[in-house]
C-alpha cells in the first residue's frame, strides 16, 4: 500500500511540475516584455513594487491555508510534494482522494481554463501550484533588482571624473597590442559562417555583413546593432561562450561597449537585460534556436 501512495505521488508531481512550469514561465515572459516598454528608472521601481505584492501573496496563501506553509521550504527538492511530509498533513478524507486519483484522467487545457478545476478531486493543487510560483517568481525578481543595482553602480562609475594622476611625463603612454575584450578565438572564415547564421535567424533588423561582425567582436562598430530578438542573441552567444570562442563574460562587453540596442526603445542593452534573456534561454530554447544550433555544429567541424 505504502508503495502505491508512493507511486501515486510521483505521478501527481510530474502533473505538478508541468503546471509549475508553465505558470511560472508565463509571469516571466509577462515581465520579459514589460521591459522592453520601461525606461531603467521606472524599471526599478516595477521591480521594487512587484517584489511587494509577490510577497504579500505569499504570505497571504500562507496564512490562509497552513496545510500548505511548508512546501516554500522544500519546493527545490525533486518530488517535493512527497518528501515535504505534506501528504502526513491532510485529513483523512483528503489523503484519500490523492491515493485514488487517476493521473490518466488530468486534462491539462482544462486545468489552464480554470486552474481550481482540480481541487475538488487533487485537494489545494492550485493553491500549491502558485505558492510555487510566486516563490519562484519572487526569487527570479530579487535576482533582477540586485542585477539592476549592480549596473545602475557600474554606470554611476563610469561616470564619475578620473582623477588625474600626477606624473612627470606629461606625455601619455601609447598602448601597444590589440584589444580583444571578447577574447575572440573566431577566424574569418567562422565569423563569415556566423554571419550567416545571425542573417538567417533574423536576429538583427539589419542585415550585417562580414566586416560588421568583426568590428562587433572587435568591439569597434562604427554604430550599433538593434536586435530582433534578445533571446536569440543570448542563446548564440551563450552558445559561442561554451565553446570557448568568446569570453564568458560576454554580456558585461556588450553592455559595456552598447554594441546592442532594444529593439523597441532603441537604448542599448545592459547586463541585466542580458542575463535575463539568457536565463530564459537556458530553460526555453527561443524560436529559431534550430538555425543556430545547425550553424555551431558547422563551426565545431572547422
Amino acid at each position: 500500500m505504502e508503495n502505491h501512495i508512493e507511486t501515486n505521488f510521483r505521478e501527481i508531481q510530474k502533473i505538478l511540475d508541468s503546471c509549475i512550469a508553465h505558470d511560472y514561465k508565463t509571469k516571466v515572459d509577462a515581465l520579459f516584455l514589460k521591459r522592453e516598454y520601461l525606461t531603467q528608472v521606472q524599471l526599478k521601481d516595477y521591480l521594487r513594487q512587484e517584489i511587494f505584492r509577490v510577497t504579500e501573496n505569499i504570505v497571504a496563501i500562507q496564512q490562509k491555508y497552513c496545510v500548505v506553509r511548508n512546501i516554500v521550504l522544500d519546493m527545490d527538492i525533486p518530488d517535493f510534494l512527497w518528501e515535504s511530509g505534506y501528504f502526513e498533513d491532510l485529513n483523512s478524507d483528503e489523503r484519500k482522494k490523492y491515493i485514488g486519483f487517476r493521473c490518466s484522467d488530468f486534462d491539462m487545457d482544462a486545468y489552464l481554463h480554470e486552474p481550481s478545476c482540480y481541487d475538488g478531486r487533487l485537494p489545494y493543487l492550485s493553491i500549491i501550484v502558485n505558492l510555487v510560483v510566486l516563490s519562484k517568481y519572487l526569487r527570479y525578481l530579487q535576482e533582477q533588482e540586485s542585477n539592476y543595482h549592480t549596473d545602475a553602480v557600474a554606470i554611476q562609475e563610469q561616470a564619475l571624473p578620473k582623477e588625474k594622476e600626477e606624473s612627470a611625463d606629461t606625455n601619455p603612454t601609447k598602448i601597444v597590442g590589440k584589444s580583444n575584450p571578447f577574447k575572440s578565438t573566431l577566424k574569418a572564415n567562422e565569423i563569415k559562417l556566423l554571419t550567416d547564421c545571425v542573417n538567417e535567424a533574423n536576429m538583427f533588423t539589419t542585415t550585417v555583413s562580414a566586416k560588421i561582425l568583426t568590428d562587433f567582436f572587435n568591439c569597434k562598430l562604427n554604430g550599433a546593432l538593434k536586435v530582433n530578438n534578445t533571446r536569440l542573441l543570448a542563446y548564440l552567444m551563450m552558445q559561442l561562450s561554451c565553446y570557448n570562442y568568446i569570453v564568458y563574460e560576454w554580456q558585461s562587453v556588450i553592455a559595456n561597449n552598447k554594441l546592442i540596442l532594444k529593439k523597441i526603445k532603441g537604448e542599448p542593452l545592459t547586463r541585466t537585460d542580458l542575463s535575463s534573456a539568457t536565463d530564459q534561454a537556458k530553460n526555453i530554447y527561443p524560436k529559431g534556436y534550430e538555425i543556430i544550433d545547425k550553424y555551431i555544429k558547422q563551426l565545431q567541424k572547422g
